[in-house]
């Protein structure tokens, strides 16, 4: 016979909205550091954004595990994320770190789903998010980590040689193309992932809650 699940303590109870909470404390962190140019600035910016993307898997494992689902975590959980994420793309548009054909898209998706579930919210709909959204937010993620990774690794060659990094890199030889061709080209490719996710996955949400556009 299976035992029930015993409920947490009080303070676990609230610890996925605490985490979720955290996320725009540490958004401030992430777009201050990145106002900084060096390779301090960008492994410590690279770090606190990995800490943000930890708390969105943490506290809905958390919310998944204990049951803890509650009509703050449903809405506050995905707009956590949508000010991170945008947070971040609008730092790349100001360092020329991604193209403006990607971003916007991207933002323009995030901000009209948020819209959406802010008029479902006012007639007393709480919208969970769907799978396509989900593993949206996860290309966005990876993306941006990987634009990240890609700059700290930029700044870490620059100043480990003093020089231009792919100077430095394309005096390798073969591998240091190979390396250069990485750095430049992977994480533009998981944009462009990120962005094909974004459109289908908005264009699914429109669809699934048209009915929030008819007047009641």
């Amino acid at each position: 016979m299976t035992r029930p699940r015993q409920r947490p303590a009080r303070w676990l109870a609230v610890l996925p909205n605490v985490l979720t909470c955290s996320r725009f404390a540490l958004t401030i962190v992430f777009v201050w550091l990145m106002s900084y140019e060096g390779v301090v600035s960008a492994w410590l910016a690279l770090a606190v954004f990995s800490a943000a993307a930890l708390t969105d898997w943490l506290d809905g494992w958390l919310a998944r595990r204990w049951r803890l689902s509650t009509p703050f975590g449903i809405f506050m959980d995905p707009f956590a994320d949508k000010v991170l994420v945008l947070s971040a793309l609008g730092v790349f548009l100001w360092m020329n770190l991604a193209p403006v054909w990607i971003v916007i898209p991207i933002m323009a998706r995030d901000v009209s789903v948020t819209g959406l579930r802010t008029l479902a919210e006012s007639r007393g709909i709480s919208i969970a998010a769907i799978a396509s959204g989900k593993h949206k937010m996860i290309s966005q993620t990876v993306a941006i980590l990987a634009v990240l990774t890609a700059q700290c690794a930029q700044y870490t060659v620059s100043a480990a040689t003093g020089l231009p990094w792919d100077t430095a890199l394309a005096r390798l030889g073969r591998r240091g193309d190979a390396l250069i061709a990485t750095i430049t080209w992977l994480p533009f490719a998981l944009l462009l992932v990120a962005l094909a996710l974004s459109i289908w996955s908005g264009i699914e949400f429109v669809h699934r809650h048209r009915k929030l556009f008819v007047s009641t």
